[in-house]
């Protein structure tokens, strides 16, 4: 066996945040990390069980003819998909469902990262919708970004037309 030891990186609040939203929602963790990783993972997040319903990882992933491991939904045959969000920070990880996905910027450190905050304040925003899908196409356009087919249409997409919009409430 050889064992290696790796360092973790925590965002600010993460353990408050999976406590706060496991109030109201069921969280799985799904990762396409190994199992063993992971575990020691939320072994430190989650030491007594309380937080987090199901654990998934590398295993239940797709992986794809380009090595990508993208996470199913349908893997949860039990619930609906319009109830299931995907939180990660790689969007080839939602390709199959990518109404459900919502991206988050990777974490490398530092105090003022904002990032769990905004997310809890989104996911409690989408509370009692009949289907989260709708709240996240409108959000984050993920299918409109994978629609690009390079960098200058990605910056012509989302970034022009939201300054348009920004200039147009400016002048009204």
């Amino acid at each position: 066996m050889n064992i290696q030891k790796a360092g973790i990186c925590i965002r600010p609040g993460a353990i408050e945040c999976l406590k706060e939203l496991s109030k109201s929602f069921e969280l799985i963790s799904f990762t396409a990390s190994d199992g063993e990783y992971a575990n020691a993972i939320l072994n430190f997040l989650d030491p007594n069980n309380e937080i987090f319903k199901c654990r998934l990882s590398r295993e239940h992933c797709v992986i794809t003819d380009e090595g990508f491991f993208v996470k199913d939904l349908r893997i949860f045959a039990n619930r609906n998909i319009k109830d299931i969000v995907l939180i990660d920070n790689s969007a080839t990880s939602f390709l199959f469902q990518l109404e459900n996905g919502i991206p988050v910027l990777p974490y490398f450190g530092g105090c003022e990262d904002s990032e769990l905050l905004d997310l809890t304040n989104y996911l409690k925003s989408l509370d009692g919708l009949d289907d989260v899908r709708e709240a996240n196409k409108k959000m984050f356009k993920i299918k409109e970004m994978y629609q690009c087919s390079n960098l200058d249409d990605l910056f012509q997409v989302f970034f022009l037309k939201h300054i348009s919009s920004l200039m147009e409430k400016v002048v009204l």
